[in-house]
């Protein structure tokens, strides 16, 4: 009895080692396992970090690249911005001078990097009433001017170009052309002073006969002195053209202008229509010019196309705003023979006498263009053989410059205050 019961105790000892062992070995599985699945997600890992290094080398070495071509690009640049033929200039979001070339620096007097714009152009820039598309600075030269906004860095670049020594030299050129082209004329108008000089002569021998009735007297004295009047009109004329340069000094109003224009043409009575289009509100607007001369220029169109037109129909003359709102525009239109293709082609060329008159000489026309341009305006004429002729001229009104010199300011949508 004793046996049997040590050997049941004996299996079931048995039984429970067995279970032991069992359940030993399983765990000793299960970290195997785990040290196995540990093992391959650390080698993972580290093919994980050892990609990633690489990648982050590689990303490195490109943005080191980049960067250095970015330092030569911008080292070009800033070498091309220095040798640039005009001057440049950068503001940034806050109306600061941010950059500058030497060129910029030198046409404005001053060290313009970290100077506020503003106060740059209250002392360097000197708009004049003369200055057109151009604008005047304190030391004495003319500049062009062009913006453009910096979209992604809030600013504007500002490029300055010196006409200076340029208009001097299309002055100098002009005039060398315009004696040259009156050498040729002289010819053709000393004809045209010999005809009313010899109608001056013909009435003032009349006038010395001593049967004359006093009707008679003022007839031929008028007419002598419309003679006089007409060979003193060819003598200006030939001195406005001979000159080239005229002073820009008065400056007025548009209802003058006009009032001015009709009382010249009160002469052609019945010939000359007169349509003023300005606005009432805003006639008061000034115009910087040569009176005299600018009248004169508008009447010689006039005479020209009251010659032209022969009688069909009256001459418009028409005074009107831009578009913009920022010149005048002067229309002289008239039916007639209109001008041929091969005359139009020269005044293309810019020759200097163009004329379709069997004796004329083109003086008329020549001054009128000269004196458009002295007034930094704008000539064009447009002509249909056997209907008619319309020329246009395009003068820059005092409230146009004063634009051009607001528009050196920084534009609200690039600038922050």
């Amino acid at each position: 009895m004793v046996e049997r019961k040590a050997l049941l105790q004996q299996g079931t000892v048995d039984t429970s080692s067995n279970a032991d062992r069992e359940s030993l070995r399983a765990s000793f599985e299960l970290f195997a396992r785990m040290s196995e699945d540990l093992s391959s997600s650390y080698q993972a890992l580290e093919c994980q970090v050892q990609e990633l290094s690489e990648e982050l080398n590689r990303v490195n070495h490109e943005r080191e690249q980049q960067q250095r071509e970015k330092n030569k690009m911008q080292a070009k640049l800033s070498g091309l911005l220095d040798f640039l033929p005009g001057g440049v200039v950068v503001i940034d979001r806050w109306g600061i001078v941010a950059q500058a070339n030497p060129v910029a620096c030198e046409l404005l007097d001053e060290n313009l990097v970290g100077s506020r714009w503003i106060d740059v152009i209250a002392g360097s820039f000197a708009p004049k009433d003369d200055d057109g598309h151009e604008i005047s600075l304190r030391n004495g030269r003319r500049v062009s001017l062009s913006t453009r906004s910096l979209e992604a860095e809030m600013g504007q670049i500002i490029l300055l170009t010196d006409q200076t020594e340029t208009r001097e030299l299309q002055r100098q050129m002009a005039r060398s052309e315009r004696l040259s082209a009156m050498g040729q004329m002289m010819s053709a108008l000393a004809h045209q002073i010999r005809t009313p000089l010899s109608a001056a002569l013909l009435y003032t021998g009349h006038l010395r006969e001593r049967e004359l009735s006093g009707q008679q007297v003022k007839e031929f004295s008028t007419k002598v002195a419309s003679r006089l009047q007409h060979i003193e009109q060819q003598i200006r004329d030939m001195l406005i053209f001979a000159k080239g340069d005229l002073p820009i000094a008065e400056r007025i109003p548009l209802a003058t202008l006009f009032a001015d224009l009709q009382q010249a043409a009160e002469m052609h009575a019945g010939k000359v229509e007169f349509i003023n289009d300005v606005p009432l509100q805003q006639q008061l607007k000034e115009l910087a010019c040569n009176r005299q001369a600018l009248i004169g220029a508008v009447m010689n169109l006039i005479d020209n196309a009251i010659q032209a037109s022969a009688g069909n129909g009256v001459v418009a003359t028409v005074i009107e705003l831009s578009a913009a709102g920022h010149s005048l525009v002067v229309r002289v239109d008239y039916h007639g023979c209109g001008s041929p293709v091969e005359l139009l082609q020269r005044l293309y060329r810019e020759e200097l006498f163009v004329t379709s008159k069997p004796n004329g000489t083109g003086l008329g026309l020549a001054v009128a263009r000269a004196v458009v341009s002295a007034h930094q305006g704008r000539f064009a004429i447009e002509s249909q053989e056997g209907r008619g002729t319309q020329i246009q001229i395009e003068l820059p009104l005092v409230s146009g410059v004063a634009k051009s010199a607001a528009s050196l300011k920084p534009s609200e949508q690039c600038i922050e205050y």
